[in-house]
């Protein structure tokens, strides 16, 4: 067996001795069986694609016929290792999670194939060529890492290509993650690539995960869809749920896949809808706590003792990347919890349950009910946080309005 990090630089040479560069990359068919289709050679600025079948040995050089034949591009069906494969999230079935691969594995006889991904420890310290160093620290301690290896049949490739989704036939394995789960793997895909894994999951599975996608990622996928697939869905899921999303689309895409429900479904939508008057943004407060992925806890702990009476309230800290998007929260007994050396990004939710300026205030609180929550961050169409709306402040107005 081989590893990807083994290879990566190593000098190509011919039989008869003449240098070619070295090696940076493979191509694969992704495919059930991924064999490896070619090797790809750098030089300074130029580039190389030579046939696998041209490799003769593979020691501390790698060895090629004299009379191999370049080409310049990769076939349709053909992947990179390097672009598609190593450092990419892909779906472990056997553990029903979602890992990183940190190494690729090879296979050699009787031909070259990707055998399976490192998705352990000793895939980061193996690029290094740190295996035997980390390893003899360790052993003062009583430990050690080792490979945390995964066939090729053991993982789901999600999405392997630009604009292309590479699925194995064991589609349904995708089940055995929990709906949220793969909600926040799938919020990493392009639109069309999300509607491509959606289509191929059991519809009553398929709804739960479109409950739990994030706003944005809810609305950029009912404004690709085709609006008799958006009815459809829509059919299947919660009349809130279906009543906010409706709201965040225009009038006229609104209006045309609300004209495709039946009454029965489209009623309750329309009453939702047609509740509130009131824009959600005059309810919502600006004074709410804030932390970065990685702070760590005792940096969040210090700076909320110092600051906690800025804050009307202060149940929930959201946290927000360099770039200004909600990425997690977190509640306070969380954070009390926690190591104070442990980063936020560790121990916060990613699936944050949020409200859009056009969400009615009813929906609002239905869905502060469903989650046993006590405040709604609201969201712009960039995901960026524009302010809180906390349950009080959300019957008081009511009751004022029904008064």
């Amino acid at each position: 067996m081989l590893y990807f990090s083994e290879l990566t630089n190593l000098h190509v040479v011919t039989t008869e001795g003449n240098t070619l560069g070295k090696l940076t990359d493979f191509y694969f068919l992704g495919a059930d069986q991924p064999l490896i289709t070619k090797v790809i050679i750098t030089q300074s600025k130029d580039t190389r694609i030579i046939p696998i079948t041209k490799i003769k040995t593979v020691n501390a050089s790698i060895v090629v016929s004299t009379d191999y034949q370049t080409t310049t591009t990769p076939a349709e069906n053909e992947l990179s290792i390097k672009t598609h494969l190593l450092n990419q999230q892909i779906i472990d079935i056997r553990g029903n999670k979602v890992v990183r691969v940190n190494d690729v594995a090879i296979q050699q006889k009787p031909y070259y194939v990707v055998a399976g991904v490192d998705v352990g420890l000793m895939g980061i310290a193996r690029w290094f060529h740190g295996e035997k160093i980390v390893n003899s620290i360790l052993s003062k301690f009583g430990k050690s890492i080792t490979s945390d290896f995964l066939s090729w049949d053991d993982i789901q490739p999600v999405e392997l290509s630009s604009g292309k989704v590479v699925l194995k036939h064991e589609e349904t394995k995708l089940t055995r993650l929990a709906p949220e789960d793969l909600a926040d793997h799938l919020e990493r895909l392009s639109v069309k690539n999300l509607s491509k894994v959606l289509d191929i999951l059991p519809t009553e599975y398929e709804t739960d995960v479109i409950e739990n996608l994030n706003v944005s990622r809810q609305r950029a996928l009912f404004r690709t869809i085709k609006p008799e697939q958006s009815a459809d869905i829509l059919s299947r899921i919660d009349a809130d749920e279906a009543a906010d999303i409706l709201l965040s689309l225009s009038h006229k895409r609104r209006e045309l896949i609300l004209s495709l429900l039946s009454m029965e479904t489209r009623a309750p939508i329309d009453y939702l809808m047609q509740l509130s008057k009131t824009d959600i943004g005059d309810l919502a407060t600006n004074e709410f706590a804030k932390a970065d992925p990685e702070e760590s806890a005792g940096q969040v702990k210090a700076r909320l003792k110092k600051t906690a009476e800025d804050y009307a309230h202060l149940t929930y800290v959201y946290v927000v990347n360099k770039k200004g998007v909600l990425v997690g929260v977190f509640n306070l007994q969380e954070l009390i919890q926690a190591n104070n050396d442990t980063p936020v990004y560790k121990f916060m939710t990613p699936n944050v349950v949020v409200i859009s300026l056009t969400t009615p205030k009813e929906i609002a609180l239905k869905k502060m009910i469903k989650y046993k929550i006590y405040a709604l961050p609201v969201i712009s169409e960039k995901r960026h946080i524009l302010g809180i709306v906390a349950l009080d402040d959300l019957l008081e107005k009511m009751e004022n309005t029904i008064g």
